[in-house]
């Protein structure tokens, strides 16, 4: 005879069962907010790096110690006031260029972090984001239908449904690529095929040779530039592979 008082086994094990999903939802929220926090930081320091390299400067401190040294000082200075025409306009071109994508980075991150926001506020409240849309209904062939009709029910079902974008796959090769374009040189190599032409190449290769130390400097500021923005993109795409699970979660959990 079976008392009243005697545990319901199954009424444990459901209990047991729910206690054991929330622990994981908690420790998976846990491990995605620890994750997310580290890309805040990551994402953080990129746009701290942006904003120390983004301006490109063509006029710097020239200093000399020794009276030769003072000489070619005010030569150099003479020779950068002279090509200012020339030299400062490509800058602030570069200037330009480097404080929208600079921009562009920054409201990007900012972006990411209101939407990280919203997406703690709808899991906080329990509440489910919008569905996704619904797909079509699948036209499904009579059994004994021939190939022909087969063919043109999967055809009018290819045409019927929605298109998947995967913009976040598309992303993927960008980093690479700009690694892979992201260093200016200053010095290629001059060469030439005729007496004339390799004697020009010399004199260039003299010229280049003398203004590298106004031209080196522009290009390493450039470069640290276009190093910044690189680093800014792979965390931008971590935090979106985040976002893009947390919401999966969420659409998971209707």
């Amino acid at each position: 005879m079976k008392s009243n008082d005697a545990p319901d086994v199954a009424v444990i094990l459901e209990q047991l069962r729910v206690e054991l999903r929330n622990q994981r939802t908690a420790q998976g929220a846990d491990e995605a907010g620890s994750a997310l926090g580290a890309i805040e930081r990551e994402l953080q320091h990129c746009a701290e790096q942006l904003e120390i390299t983004r301006v490109v400067s063509a006029h710097w401190p020239l200093e000399g110690r020794t009276l030769y040294e003072r000489m070619w000082v005010l030569i150099n200075k003479v020779v950068r006031r002279a090509l200012r025409w020339y030299i400062n306009p490509i800058v602030e071109q570069q200037n330009a260029f480097n404080d929208t994508a600079a921009r562009s980075l920054r409201l990007l991150i900012a972006a990411h972090a209101d939407l990280r926001d919203q997406l703690a506020e709808v899991q906080r409240r329990g509440v489910a984001p919008p569905p996704a849309p619904p797909a079509p209904p699948v036209v499904a062939p009579p059994p004994a239908a021939p190939t022909a009709a087969l063919q043109q029910a999967v055809e009018a079902q290819g045409h019927a449904e929605l298109l998947a974008p995967l913009p976040d796959l598309e992303l993927r090769p960008w980093p690479l690529r700009l690694q892979e374009r992201m260093a200016v040189a200053a010095h290629w190599p001059i060469m030439g095929t005729t007496p004339f032409t390799q004697a020009r190449a010399l004199a260039q290769r003299m010229l280049r040779q003398y203004l590298r130390w106004m031209v080196n400097p522009i290009v390493e500021q450039q470069n640290g530039a276009n190093a910044a923005i690189t680093a800014a993109v792979p965390p931008l795409l971590a935090a979106d592979g985040e976002l893009r699970a947390r919401l999966a979660a969420l659409r998971a959990q209707r």
